[in-house]
């Protein structure tokens, strides 16, 4: 979780009042954050992933202001519609094709609220943006530049200016090898033929993303008036973060101006701040928590949580402000009303079974592993269950299949559930071709597989997948590995030749296990094709094997 070190003078301000240790303590919980560290003026507290909006001292206020009663319901900003205009060129569809302007008129900053601006950036960076692969946001001084503002693809010898804190003119080439910024994010881009870049109408440059803005837009604690611009890989995610840190100036009296983008995205206006509409049935709430509150008090409760609420009969019609991006469902409803009315004066009881807890024996076996191939030299990753179909198939070339689908996906990014571990494997090694090698990678983790045979048409299976990059790299050293975690496990094993997609042609073989009840088929071994290679942008060759745990557990 993302840890903020928050400005409790400037936070009180914000709040319009001081806060007791003890309400502080009390607002924190009932926020889902936790308090790390109080010294002096500052406070450290953790923040939870889902809650973008409240990464700044802004947005912490917002909704203190919410529980304390000073404001209630959904925050009213001054919103216009500008003349400003964003120009996106076909050039930068392939390269980073999320973007989103907006404009923010007539903020006090001060020297508080500029560093709580900048927090807020990279905080969104770090988690929601995926350290600026996913999501990156440039803050400027909007009486320094010219509309319209124009998103292209350029050479990157093409692209000159002075980079933020610099004073010397430097191309963008230049930037990536020799400015700090450019040394820690230039590689989500320097393999790319065209660089994004952000110019206004005289060709002045306001920004490299992901990478630096511009000294020529530079923003200090006396500017007013700032364009905001996100770019990314999602255009839903660049627009939520948009959102999130407009309303967050909002909260400093700015006015927040809309901008309509016309080009290769057709039209679209930025930010839209419309709120999400969402319903809750009293009766689930009821059924949920215990709690047998009327429609009115539900409504009342969410109102605390600065949404807007009215009862109708037996249903709740919440309206959920655009900051807001965690809610998918009404138990999110249920989950607010329950923070304002506060988890510690719920009751309790002592469940009416007996059990005595341990450890479940997939997860000891999977621990042993995890273990065994750290002993190998291995570094373990985590990666989501839900992903994409890009990352699943098209990107490995393999042919598609039938998955398991999301219904109503927040994003393609997690629009399925995986089938397959090696994926996101390589995933992870593409993303990290700027790390020295060798790199040894592994996960223990579930897929989903569709099985017919089975009630729910889908077959949870636990397995191990590992993946190898080197300079040098064969079927027989990525072998060796398998058959020292097997032979540890105690399994007897067998290869037999077997063609995969993404694997090359007489280096890959399928993995049997040689069980008591038989042989089954458990899994593959074998180096990555060249093909695969280029498209993830691997400079190495890959070994890599995923075999199916569950046959061996408990055997």
């Amino acid at each position: 979780m993302p840890t903020l070190t928050l400005n409790l003078r400037y936070l009180f301000s914000l709040v319009g009042r001081e806060l007791s240790d003890s309400e502080l303590s009390e607002l924190l919980e009932k926020s889902k954050m936790s308090l790390e560290r109080i010294e002096g003026d500052e406070i450290e507290v953790e923040v939870t992933t889902d809650r973008l909006d409240l990464l700044s001292e802004e947005g912490i206020a917002r909704h203190f202001k919410g529980l304390l009663g000073i404001e209630e319901g959904i925050p009213k900003y001054e919103v216009f519609q500008s003349d400003v205009e964003g120009i996106v060129e076909e050039s930068v569809m392939s390269v980073r094709p999320g973007f989103a302007l907006g404009i923010v008129l007539g903020v006090h900053l001060g020297e508080e609220g500029l560093l709580s601006l900048m927090h807020l950036q990279e905080k969104i960076h770090q988690t929601w943006g995926r350290e600026r692969r996913k999501v990156s946001i440039g803050v400027h001084d909007f009486d320094k530049l010219e509309p319209p503002i124009t998103y292209a693809g350029e050479r990157p010898e093409d692209i000159r200016f002075v980079p933020l804190g610099e004073s010397e003119i430097m191309n963008a080439r230049e930037i990536i090898n020799r400015h700090e910024k450019g040394i820690a994010y230039g590689h989500i881009i320097a393999d790319k033929p065209l660089f994004p870049v952000l110019r206004d109408r005289r060709g002045g440059v306001l920004s490299l993303p992901p990478i630096i803005n511009s000294e020529m837009t530079r923003v200090t604690s006396e500017t007013r008036n700032l364009l905001i611009d996100v770019t990314g890989t999602s255009q839903r995610e660049v627009e939520q973060a948009l959102i999130v840190v407009a309303t967050a100036l909002a909260e400093k009296g700015g006015k927040i101006g809309t901008v309509k983008l016309k080009g290769a995205k057709g039209e679209l206006v930025t930010p839209d701040l419309t709120p999400k509409v969402m319903s809750l049935e009293a009766e689930y709430f009821r059924a949920k928590t215990g709690l047998n509150l009327s429609p009115q008090e539900i409504a009342n409760l969410l109102r605390k949580s600065r949404l807007d609420a009215v009862a109708k009969q037996e249903v709740v019609e919440a309206l959920i402000p655009p900051y807001r991006v965690d809610f998918l469902h009404p138990i999110d409803l249920v989950e607010e009303a329950l923070i304002a009315y506060g988890y510690n004066k719920l009751g309790w009881e002592i469940p009416n079974v007996m059990t005595i807890g341990r450890v479940h024996p997939k997860e000891k076996f999977s621990k042993k592993v995890r273990l065994l191939m750290v002993g190998l030299g291995y570094q373990e990753i985590l990666s989501y269950v839900m992903t994409s179909e890009k990352e699943l198939f098209d990107k490995v070339l393999r042919p598609k299949k039938p998955i398991v689908k999301v219904a109503n996906p927040v994003s393609k990014a997690f629009a399925v559930l995986r089938d397959s571990l090696m994926p996101g494997l390589l995933s992870f090694l593409s993303n990290n071709v700027h790390a020295s090698y060798p790199q040894l990678v592994f996960e223990v983790g579930d897929v989903v597989v569709v099985d017919e045979s089975q009630e729910t048409k889908t077959r949870n299976e636990r397995r191990v997948a590992a993946a190898l990059a080197d300079d040098v790299v064969s079927f027989e050293r990525i072998q060796a590995h398998l058959d020292a975690l097997l032979r540890n496990l105690g399994v007897k094993y067998g290869l037999e030749r077997f063609e995969h997609p993404t694997l090359i042609k007489g280096r890959s073989a399928k993995v049997l296990y040689e069980l008591k009840s038989g042989t089954i088929e458990a899994g593959y071994i074998g180096e990555v094709r060249p093909e695969v290679l280029e498209v993830l942008g691997l400079r190495c060759p890959v070994g890599v094997f995923e075999v199916n745990l569950d046959p061996l557990i408990g055997g």
